[in-house]
C-alpha cells in the first residue's frame, strides 16, 4: 500500500500541512523536521534532498498551461508562479487556453517540437480522462506537475490544502461565537469546490455549538454572489456567518446586501477564499483564506526538479500547499 502524507501526520501526530512543509523542504521547527523525517523513513515514503534539486545552475524551460480569464485570480496565480520561475532558475513559458480545451495532441506536439523539459497544468476544465489522454501523447518518462487535485490523481500533484481552508473558516466563525452558518459553495462538479466545502461543512458538523442552516450553489463568479445572496434574503431565519467558496462570490454577495442595507460583520459576517488584491481594497475589508501562488509554484517547481532527477519515482504523488486565514473587517 501506498504510503501518504496522512499516514506520516498520523504517526507523527502533525497536520498534514505540516508534514507537507518539512517534505517539500521548507524551514520549520528542528524538532519537528526531525520527527516527520524520521517517520517518513520508517514507512518508506520516499524523501527527496531538496537543497541538491536547487543547486543547479542548468536553466529549465517548463511550459505553463493554464486557463486565463478576466479578472484577478489568473493574474494572481501567473505572477506567483513566475516569481517562483525567476528565483529558482527556470523560464516559465505561458500557454493559454483561453475559452476552449485544446486538442490533446496539440499538447503534446507542441511540448515535443520546443523542447520543454517539463510541464505545470492547472485546467480546472480537464476531465479524469483528458489527464489520462494527455499522459498517453507525453514522452516516457516526461515530468509533469498538477496544481489541479483529483481524487485519484494521474500526474504529480501540487495544490492547495482547500479541505483544511475550510475547516480554518468554520474554526474563526466558532471562536467569533457565531452558531448559525451557510455556505455560498463553489460548482459540485469541480473538486476545489467540492474539498473547501467539505471542510468547512465537517467542521460544523462535529461542532456542538454550530449548525449548518443554509447551502447555495454558485460557479465561482461575482453574478452568483449576488444570486446567492438574493436566496440569502428570502431566509425566515438566515444564518450569522456565511462562507464563500471564492472572493467573487463573497464580493458579489456583499455589494448586493449592501445595497440592502446590510452591515458587515453586524448583520451578516462573511468569509472568502483565495485572498484576492481585492479584498483589502474593498469596504469594508474581506476576510479570506490566503493562497501563496508563490509558495505554489516553488513547490511545483521543487517537484519538477525532483522528478527529472529521480525517473524512478512514482509520477503520481500528491503534495498539500498549507493555507491560513486572513481576517479583516467582514467577519
Amino acid at each position: 500500500m501506498k504510503v501518504t502524507l496522512k499516514d506520516i501526520a498520523e504517526d507523527t501526530g502533525y497536520s498534514i500541512s505540516t508534514v507537507s512543509r518539512v517534505l517539500n523542504g521548507f524551514d520549520t521547527n528542528p524538532g519537528t523536521k526531525e520527527a516527520i523525517l524520521k517517520s517518513a523513513r520508517k514507512l518508506n515514503y520516499p524523501i527527496q534532498n531538496f537543497d541538491h534539486a536547487l543547486e543547479s545552475n542548468d536553466m529549465l524551460e517548463i511550459l505553463l498551461i493554464t486557463g486565463i480569464e478576466v479578472g484577478e485570480f489568473y493574474a494572481s496565480f501567473f505572477d506567483g508562479l513566475n516569481k517562483a520561475a525567476s528565483r529558482q532558475n527556470v523560464r516559465l513559458s505561458l500557454a493559454s487556453l483561453e475559452n476552449r480545451i485544446p486538442k490533446i495532441e496539440d499538447i503534446g506536439k507542441e511540448i515535443e517540437e520546443e523542447d520543454f523539459d517539463g510541464l505545470i497544468i492547472n485546467v480546472p476544465r480537464f476531465s479524469k480522462e483528458q489527464y489520462n489522454e494527455l499522459k498517453k501523447v507525453l514522452p516516457e518518462d516526461f515530468p509533469v506537475v498538477s496544481n489541479e487535485i483529483l481524487d485519484n490523481p494521474v500526474f504529480e500533484t501540487v495544490g492547495f490544502d482547500n479541505y483544511g481552508g475550510g475547516q480554518l473558516v468554520a474554526q474563526h466563525f466558532e471562536d467569533q461565537g457565531y452558531t448559525t452558518c451557510g455556505i455560498v459553495r463553489g460548482p459540485s462538479d469541480k473538486n476545489v469546490s467540492r474539498q473547501r466545502a467539505h471542510g468547512f461543512v465537517d467542521y460544523i458538523r462535529q461542532s456542538d455549538s454550530m449548525s449548518l442552516t443554509w447551502e447555495f450553489e454558485g460557479n465561482f463568479s461575482f453574478e452568483a454572489g449576488i444570486e446567492a445572496f438574493n436566496d440569502y434574503n428570502e431566509q425566515d431565519a438566515p444564518p450569522q456567518a456565511v462562507f464563500s467558496g471564492n472572493d467573487n462570490m463573497c464580493q458579489g454577495f456583499m455589494q448586493q446586501a449592501m445595497v440592502e442595507g446590510y452591515e458587515f460583520p453586524d448583520d451578516i459576517a462573511i468569509v472568502g477564499y483565495d485572498d484576492l488584491p481585492i479584498c483589502s481594497r474593498h469596504r469594508p475589508k474581506i476576510s479570506s483564506v490566503h493562497t501563496n501562488y508563490e509558495h505554489l509554484g516553488i513547490v511545483s517547481i521543487q517537484r519538477m526538479k525532483t522528478l527529472l532527477e529521480n525517473k524512478n519515482l512514482p509520477k503520481n504523488m500528491m503534495n498539500l500547499v498549507p493555507t491560513k486565514l486572513v481576517t479583516r473587517e467582514s467577519s
